[in-house]
């Protein structure tokens, strides 16, 4: 029996999803470091997960992991443009409409069986898609609570300044709750897939080879 491997993720797309995840942790602690400054809601961040120590020194940290996010995010659409790379794997698309329930339904234990797939089921498909957008939403919520005077246009979309901060914490959640949703499913299906994030490459299997003295 011999094992074979198939090339599951070029260089770049592993390495942009690295700086990705460094780039967003600095983000995303600082930015919670910045809301305990002044809380929206009646409630702070345990000062473990928050960076730069005050206010001063965190929105430092912010801006600077933020330029690396727009930066890394450019490059990754122009590669994917520009290679088509997961066009038809890792967007959604009218065809893997159909299911969306069945595999929402598999989730939830109600189906037994795991409904047909490619490389990305419909609901993966989904959260990939939409990731672009919700960076977006970020950068647009984030000009208008830094620039609530400059960009006063802006910031009255979300209905005035504490609005945008709360559409901006929102981001951040789904941003959080993406990330962490994106590991636990890739460790779910195998440590093999996890290691192809970082190898490159995942194994497909066994087939026979004829052995000769």
């Amino acid at each position: 029996m011999k094992q074979h491997k198939e090339r599951q993720h070029p260089l770049f797309i592993r390495l942009s999803h690295c700086v990705n995840f460094i780039a967003l942790t600095i983000m995303v602690t600082s930015g919670f470091r910045i809301y305990n400054a002044s809380p929206i809601w009646d409630f702070k961040i345990p000062a473990t997960f928050t960076l730069g120590g005050w206010l001063g020194g965190a929105r430092p940290w912010h801006f600077f992991a933020m330029w690396i996010l727009v930066i890394n995010g450019i490059a990754y659409v122009a590669y994917n443009i520009l290679t088509k790379h997961g066009r038809s794997t890792t967007l959604l698309n009218r065809t893997d409409v159909p299911g969306i329930l069945p595999m929402i339904l598999y989730y939830m234990r109600i189906r037994k069986d795991h409904p047909p797939q490619k490389k990305y089921n419909p609901l993966q498909k989904i959260a990939y898609t939409s990731i672009p957008f919700l960076g977006l939403a970020s950068i647009i919520s984030g000009i208008a609570i830094y620039w609530p005077v400059q960009f006063s246009g802006v910031t009255s979309l979300f209905g005035g300044y504490e609005y945008a901060r709360m559409f901006h914490f929102f981001c951040t959640a789904m941003f959080v709750l993406f990330t962490g949703g994106h590991l636990f499913m890739v460790a779910i299906s195998g440590w093999d897939n996890f290691l192809s994030m970082i190898t490159g490459w995942k194994k497909s299997g066994r087939t026979n080879v004829a052995h000769s003295k």
